[in-house]
């Protein structure tokens, strides 16, 4: 998918996960269903996750210019943010993590439209935990992936919200 393509389908994947959270009831965003690894509001702090997973990824990359990059990830963080999605989410923190997702997603944008055309589709070698082996990643991957991760919990969040509901 060419760059400008994939952008739009960002912006509109990122609109289908924001108007699916804004569903989601106060009360609901404590809600963990047995054997789930996330609280329905932990969805959001998930997904806020993955931004900055993959925007320090994204920067990496350029700031490496593409040349070979090894984990962005401080140890044990991301173990953290499963923790604190497993719990949920305050309905006071709502806007201030939908604020900083917003943030992250346009600081991921900018930084996508700032490189060439041929970088776009330019790999780069990035073992994303130590003891890994090197995974080609594009700029184009990133957003792919990201894109497809927003819509990934469009459908889960309606499903848990329900569930919830059924709980009640």
């Amino acid at each position: 998918m060419d760059r400008e393509a994939a952008l739009a389908d960002f912006a509109a994947a990122r609109s289908e996960w924001e108007s699916a959270f804004a569903s989601v009831p106060d009360d609901a965003l404590g809600y963990l269903k047995p054997g789930d690894d996330y609280a329905l509001g932990g969805l959001l702090i998930h997904v806020l996750w993955v931004l900055t997973h993959y925007r320090r990824v994204l920067d990496g990359i350029i700031a490496a210019r593409f040349g070979p990059l090894g984990p962005q990830d401080a140890p044990g963080e991301a173990e953290a943010a499963r923790q604190q999605a497993k719990l949920g989410l305050a309905a006071g923190r709502r806007a201030k993590t939908l604020a900083e997702m917003a943030r992250l997603h346009a600081a991921v944008v900018t930084a996508v439209t700032r490189l060439t055309e041929g970088d776009w589709w330019r790999k780069a070698a990035v073992i994303y935990r130590e003891g890994q082996d090197p995974y080609p990643t594009s700029p184009e991957d990133i957003i792919g992936w990201l894109r497809e991760h927003y819509r990934e919990h469009v459908e889960q969040s309606g499903d848990l919200v329900a569930e919830w509901r059924a709980t009640r």
